[in-house]
């Protein structure tokens, strides 16, 4: 039978505890001793006795490194079982080979149990920022002055900005990692004044935002709510983006860099170019998140609009228009995936009420819905123009869109191609996909 025993750098022993909600304030105890210790190298020694043979193993931690983050100060220890140094093998070479068995599971013990955060660390307190703009702005510029920062807005705040702080901004555009705790707050344009947006991250900005709503932004230029510029990163989780106005691209949001929304909503946003939600040229991710009511007056993609790569997962395209153009619901120019979505109630003026691929675009949807789109010309249901265009529909239905000419289903033009794998598309009109150029798999009527 084996027993752990914990020793630390004067060669006093204690025994490692049986009771598994006692390991944690041992480990806890002899970490902080050892992390207080004026030589950090000296080594942590926990001994693991044989009582079989009385041949002791040794966990051996030849270093504490501290690794800094920000203002986190973490230790972090490399271990390893080996053989106190002047242990002799006994007589079958294998005396040890139990207790460094058991040692293993010990260590993984301390590792799941405290998972090394007994040790001391100075934790950094998110700045609290007061309820007003002037402060949101300084605490963002102290951040990028800083490098980092890490900002927790007043709760339920609604921080009405009546000018831009520069240019097109309200903020100053975000150019280090920032992380914004909404808290509730709201980021708003006031209703009289001058135009510009509420944020910005600039080349090399990393903003991670979370329970934070996006108001009433309008800019001359895309991106009325917020811009991730190329280069740029915006992660933004429970966030909704409502009510804002670009004279181009991106009604809600516009993003040249990367872009991921996880459980967010885009709503009732204007672009007087494309994308009334949200107009991607770079790296979207959008999961768990509704975009509805959004409109863009001319050219494409009510909802959203891509020119890079996105992937849509578990999301709702909903309410959607375009009042001169296609693409209702989506438009996709270049590499598209939607997955377990629905893109339902939208509408085009002219072609692709629910979808459309075009310009060499590849889209894919799987498990995925196309229905009750309408167009004022073809394809209530999905588009696929231009010479070149793939797009698959993989146990995906699409079904009750609504055209004025035919096809009403879906419209494949010359060249093109949609791959349908087991994909009912039905009840359709005038029609689901006769009057398309070219044929599409299974599809009749």
């Amino acid at each position: 039978m084996a027993t752990l025993l914990g020793g630390d750098t004067n060669g006093a022993t204690r025994r490692f505890p049986a009771r598994a909600e006692e390991r944690s304030s041992f480990l806890k105890g002899a970490l902080v001793g050892h992390g207080n210790r004026a030589s950090s190298s000296r080594s942590l020694r926990l001994v693991l006795a044989d009582r079989t043979r009385e041949q002791p193993a040794w966990l051996h931690v030849p270093k504490i490194g501290e690794a800094h983050s920000q203002h986190r100060r973490v230790f972090v220890l490399r271990a390893h079982a080996g053989r106190k140094p002047d242990a002799r093998r006994s007589e079958s070479g294998n005396a040890a080979l139990p207790a460094l068995r058991a040692l293993a599971g010990a260590a993984a013990i301390a590792t799941a149990t405290t998972a090394f955060t007994a040790v001391p660390a100075a934790a950094h307190t998110p700045e609290h920022v007061r309820c007003r703009t002037s402060a949101l702005i300084a605490a963002i510029t102290r951040a990028n002055t800083r490098g980092f920062g890490e900002l927790s807005l007043a709760k339920g705040c609604v921080y009405d900005f009546t000018a831009p702080f520069s240019g097109d901004d309200a903020t100053p555009p975000i150019t280090v990692p920032v992380t914004i705790d909404g808290n509730g707050a709201t980021l708003r344009r006031g209703t009289t004044a001058n135009l510009f947006r509420l944020l910005d991250v600039a080349t090399g900005g990393r903003a991670t935002l979370s329970d934070l709503k996006i108001e009433n932004g309008n800019v001359t230029g895309d991106g009325g709510g917020l811009l991730v510029q190329n280069g740029g990163t915006l992660h933004a989780t429970s966030v909704l983006v409502k009510g804002n106005t670009a004279s181009n691209n991106g009604g809600g949001l516009e993003s040249l860099g990367t872009l991921r929304l996880v459980r967010s909503r885009v709503a009732n946003n204007n672009a007087a170019g494309s994308g009334g939600g949200i107009s991607s040229e770079g790296s979207t991710s959008v999961i768990s998140t509704s975009i509805e009511g959004n409109t863009a007056s001319r050219f494409f993609g009510g909802g959203v609009f891509n020119d890079g790569l996105i992937t849509i997962t578990r999301s709702s395209i909903s309410g959607n228009r375009v009042t001169a153009g296609d693409g209702g619901g989506l438009w996709n120019n270049y590499q598209m995936t939607v997955n377990d979505s629905t893109v339902v109630g939208n509408a085009a003026s002219d072609h692709g009420g629910g979808v459309t691929n075009a310009q060499l675009g590849r889209a894919t949807f799987n498990r995925s819905t196309i229905a009750k789109n309408t167009a004022g010309l073809l394809a209530g249901g999905i588009y696929n123009i231009d010479l070149g265009s793939y797009l698959v529909l993989n146990l995906s239905s699409v079904v009750k869109n609504k055209a004025g000419g035919a096809p009403g289903g879906v419209f494949n033009d010359t060249g093109d191609v949609v791959v349908n794998k087991h994909s009912p598309l039905t009840g359709n009109l005038p029609t689901n996909c006769v009057g398309s150029p070219s044929p599409v798999a299974g599809c009749t009527g």
